[in-house]
């Protein structure tokens, strides 16, 4: 085959190839999982503000690459939507107003959330998230809309835990963090119970192997784990993942 032959060939099969796939294969490892989140700002969000910020371990929680979005508005409730290209799970955020610590959310009592929102598995729907309070602005009441809901957690533990008689515990600030809500093993191997909590409250927890602190959750390389957050305004459930046991 002469020389111009082969470059005519070697075209069309560059050619095939990004018709089918967009682009040349890569060879980086596993695919980037989209992940859609829309999130409902409360309506002391300043006038002035055209952005908010998803700040999270996916940027190493590093403002200057963090994703924004701009302030939506419908039917008078402001909102902002975010779509991360994420590889790997889990994911730890949290929401601000501006580029700063100086603009974060805050709970319904305006005070910190006191650890992280995490999402530990890529979920099979979009993500829909309310922030109470910021810092700097006033705080909303929230006695109206607060209710009785009804919680399904879901736990995946690490391979060879040594559980206490098939069950696992839960503490959290729905009990005071003194008592340990047991989590019944399923013939999944997972871990489940369902607690009773108010709407548009947060709640903080930790999951432990037996009912003390010495066998708390910690990250994967061992270090201290902030409390897990979620704000929740219905009926939900939670999956989440330990990675390590402390013992």
């Amino acid at each position: 085959m002469n020389k111009k032959k082969w470059l005519v060939v070697s075209m069309v099969v560059f050619l095939s190839v990004f018709a089918l796939f967009g682009c040349l294969p890569s060879t980086n490892g596993e695919p980037e999982e989209k992940l859609h989140i829309k999130v409902i700002l409360p309506e002391t969000t300043p006038e002035d503000v055209t952005e908010i910020y998803l700040i999270g371990s996916y940027c190493d929680w590093n403002f200057d690459e963090a994703r924004t979005s701009e302030v939506k508005t419908e039917d008078g409730q402001k909102y902002a939507e975010f779509e991360l290209q994420i590889t790997e799970f889990p994911l730890e955020y949290k929401y601000t107003y501006g580029a700063s610590w100086d603009y974060e959310e805050l709970d319904e009592n305006g005070e910190g959330l006191g650890g992280n929102r995490r999402i530990d598995f890529k979920p099979t729907a979009d993500i829909q998230d309310v922030v109470l309070n910021w810092k700097g602005t006033d705080k909303i009441d929230y006695t109206e809309l607060q209710e009785d809901i009804t919680v399904t957690f879901i736990v995946h533990v690490p391979e060879g835990t040594e559980d206490d008689e098939d069950k696992i515990y839960m503490r959290g600030s729905f009990t005071s963090w003194d008592v340990g809500t047991p989590l019944q093993k399923t013939d999944e191997g997972t871990y489940t119970c369902e607690v009773e909590v108010k709407s548009y409250t947060t709640l903080r927890f930790k999951f432990l192997r037996k009912d003390g602190w010495d066998f708390v959750e910690k990250q994967a390389d061992g270090e201290e784990m902030l409390n897990r957050v979620a704000i929740l305004t219905d009926d939900s459930t939670i999956t989440c993942l330990v990675e390590k046991w402390a013992q």
